[in-house]
């Protein structure tokens, strides 16, 4: 017979099983979390930023504006 597991989700941080009510297992992960978002925003800004710098150089490039 197949035994059930608790419903549980895995931390973001270190993937240790934890409560599903919580967001990650502990304050430390909790912190790391949030430097995580905070870099992979700076990260898309940043590719955001060199597309539109891209699109402007090459528009200046082949249009001669």
């Amino acid at each position: 017979m197949a035994e059930r597991l608790v419903q549980h989700k895995h931390c973001p941080v270190c993937k240790k099983a934890m409560s599903t009510e919580k967001e990650t297992c502990s304050e430390d992960c909790a912190l790391r979390h949030k430097i995580q978002i905070k870099d992979r925003k700076r990260t898309m800004y940043f590719f955001y930023f060199s597309m539109v710098v891209l699109v402007v150089v090459l528009a200046v490039q082949f249009l001669g504006i």
